[in-house]
């Protein structure tokens, strides 16, 4: 079978992310990352920030990069500006990226993590998501290495996804992992607008079902993988970033 590592004291060890990085588990689930008092506290200044939500196929707050493929002036300026709402979001509470950084530091201590950055500034660290009823993600895989080559993000050797869940709804909204890569080839099966059709995917997948707020997910995002629809009246929000490793340096990079 193949199903996630469960941590529920935040101890990730190196071979946990080796396994992951290789296939041989889907998902690193890490429970209570934040405290369901915390989610709580954060959604209420999500729902309540100024900022308003980019409305394309879902809402979401700050900018991400596969968004900007061709835009980089843009990204980098939307980045700047998206600090101002997120110092305001993690007033009170210790923001994601250093809670990663302190976790990874643990697991591997030869590393150094830090946020992305180029001659045009920093990346913007995370994406706020909000997912409403009857939304869902199809079938996807992020590869900043293919989709993102004018970046500095895409000279790395692996790419991590890293996903914190804010607020699940009542039904629906469950990951499915597919123990299938992407592949270059896959690319005649990809969708107009995003994802790619049922052909790139087998029917061995691990369904991560059993996920509660303040939960962290990572998973190789190389990995085909998608949301089920929204079916409960309550938003599900998250809070995603990827970490790029690079072994010649020891550095892991975060952006979104």
């Amino acid at each position: 079978m193949w199903k996630p590592i469960i941590i529920k004291n935040q101890n990730i060890s190196g071979e946990n992310f080796k396994k992951l990085l290789s296939g041989q588990i889907p998902a690193l689930v890490i429970k209570n990352f934040y405290s369901k008092n915390q989610c709580i506290s954060l959604v209420k200044k999500i729902e309540k920030s100024k900022t308003k939500f980019d409305k394309t196929q879902l809402e979401h707050i700050g900018p991400f990069l596969m968004a900007h493929t061709t835009k980089k002036k843009e990204y980098f300026y939307k980045s700047k500006e998206f600090q101002k709402t997120w110092d305001c979001i993690f007033k009170k509470v210790q923001n994601p990226l250093l809670r990663v950084d302190a976790m990874i530091n643990n697991s591997l201590p030869s590393f150094s993590m830090s946020l992305a950055k180029q001659s045009e500034g920093h990346f913007s660290p995370f994406v706020i998501r909000i997912h409403r009823k009857g939304k869902s993600i199809p079938i996807h895989k992020d590869n900043v290495q293919y989709e993102g080559k004018e970046y500095f993000v895409s000279n790395i050797d692996h790419q991590l996804s890293c996903v914190i869940h804010l607020q699940e709804s009542e039904l629906g909204g469950d990951v499915i992992i597919y123990k299938n890569q992407w592949k270059k080839k896959d690319e005649r099966y990809r969708n107009i607008d995003f994802g790619y059709s049922q052909n790139v995917v087998s029917t061995e997948f691990c369904r991560l079902s059993n996920i509660n707020n303040g939960d962290l997910v990572i998973i190789n995002p190389n990995y085909y993988h998608e949301v089920t629809k929204i079916l409960g009246d309550r938003s599900r929000i998250t809070l995603g970033m990827f970490l790029g490793i690079r072994y010649h340096d020891k550095q892991i990079f975060a952006w979104a």
